[in-house]
């Protein structure tokens, strides 16, 4: 599968994550087995996974609890760390997907009533 940027372009990060991402306007709070925690604004989510704006100095692999108000609390995993955010994969299993994919649709269509209309998904 192709991105939109032409022929010939590589997958995006959306096609390779396999569900699409929302913007949420909405904090995260990070919370690492090393008992520090992190309040962060979300960049982008999925039913699998998220960014986060920091610049928290984690590792690839360190496990964490994730707590969004609107969506619940998840196990996840760091799976890429920037200079300016992380990013985590969700450690669920397939019922839980299924109840974060329900709020997190319903989330996204009450945050796009409030702005006046649903948002495509973000492309990277």
């Amino acid at each position: 599968m192709q991105d939109d940027g032409g022929p010939g372009a590589s997958r995006s990060r959306m096609d390779r994550r396999g569900l699409p991402r929302w913007q949420l306007e909405e904090t995260a709070t990070l919370i690492f087995s090393t008992q520090y925690d992190v309040r962060c604004p979300l960049r982008d989510i999925s039913g699998s996974g998220f960014a986060a704006d920091t610049a928290l100095r984690t590792r690839v692999g360190d496990d964490a609890i994730v707590y969004v108000r609107s969506l619940g609390r998840f196990r996840a995993e760091v799976v890429r760390v920037a200079s300016d955010h992380v990013g985590l994969r969700f450690l669920i299993e397939d019922e839980r997907q299924i109840v974060l994919l329900e709020r997190l649709e319903q989330r996204v269509f009450d945050q796009a009533a409030r702005d006046g209309g649903v948002r495509d998904p973000v492309r990277h």
